[in-house]
This record gives C-alpha cells, sequence and structure tokens, in this order.
C-alpha cells in the first residue's frame, strides 16, 4: 500500500508539471508557433566588444548575397571569429538596427523539445527527493514491543 501511495504521488507531480510546462504558454499569451521563422547564415565578428550591459558584437553577414552589418547578441567574441547566426527569414525594411543571435541560443530554439526536458527534468528531481526520503527512513527503526525506545 505505501508503495503504492508513493507511486501514486510521484505520478500525480509528474503529471501537474507536463500541465504547467504545456499550459503556461497559453496563460501567458506567448508560444513557439508564433515565433518569426528564421535561417541560418555564416558571419564574420568585425568589432568585438567587451562584456558589460547591452554589449553587442558587430558582425558581417551576406544574406541573399547581400553583404550587411549587423549586431550579434553576445559579446566578447575575437575579430575575425567565423559563427553561424539565426537571421530572421524575412529581414525588416530598417536593418541598421538588426540584431542576431548565435544559433541554437535564440527563441527559435525553444518549443516541444525544451519543454519535455522541462518535465522530465522536474519528475526527476521529485523522484530522487522521494527516494532520498525514503533512504532517510531506513535509518530509523521502530523499537520493537519488548525493547525500550
Amino acid at each position: 500500500m505505501r508503495w503504492g501511495l508513493i507511486l501514486l504521488v510521484v505520478g500525480l507531480v509528474g503529471l501537474g508539471a507536463a500541465l504547467v510546462v504545456w499550459g503556461l504558454p497559453l496563460v501567458t499569451g506567448s508560444s513557439s508557433g508564433d515565433l518569426a521563422p528564421t535561417r541560418r547564415v555564416p558571419a564574420t565578428v568585425v568589432s568585438p566588444v567587451a562584456c558589460g550591459s547591452q554589449a553587442r558584437d558587430g558582425i558581417e553577414l551576406r544574406v541573399d548575397g547581400l553583404p550587411m552589418r549587423a549586431k550579434l547578441d553576445a559579446c566578447g567574441s575575437r575579430e575575425g571569429e567565423r559563427i553561424e547566426v539565426e537571421v530572421p527569414q524575412k529581414l525588416p525594411a530598417d536593418t541598421d538596427n538588426l540584431v542576431v543571435q548565435v544559433v541554437g541560443t535564440g527563441q527559435a530554439s525553444s518549443g516541444l523539445g525544451q519543454r519535455l526536458r522541462a518535465v522530465l527534468c522536474t519528475v526527476a528531481g521529485v523522484a530522487g527527493a522521494i527516494y532520498a526520503l525514503l533512504l532517510a527512513g531506513r535509518g530509523r527503526r521502530r523499537p520493537t514491543a519488548g525493547q525500550p525506545a
């Protein structure tokens, strides 16, 4: 009976975590589905900056064969370093203040996989905590009827 109750609690916590992770974007109004599609483009760092508040390296890239400059939402790169960045599929009319991100670090990398990892991590943490409580409870022995406490 005790193990059944423990499994029920772990299952309910996992289900609750899944509902929170999948339901939270619906409540907050954000979703990975409303992100602008991006594409990968090679870029070269031309004006690196030291890291600080809102520091962004300057980069050069080619989009549809046209050279352009943009700001990289990162800092501390080396001059001449080649990186891959995510740029919007449809570029804005004014690209003077275009800010791009390194591939895999932007909003386009969020989605179902990231949510699933969060759920599994939560379930694993809860299961580990319950297991630790069970092991800690084994150390305390109940006195038998013939022995004093």
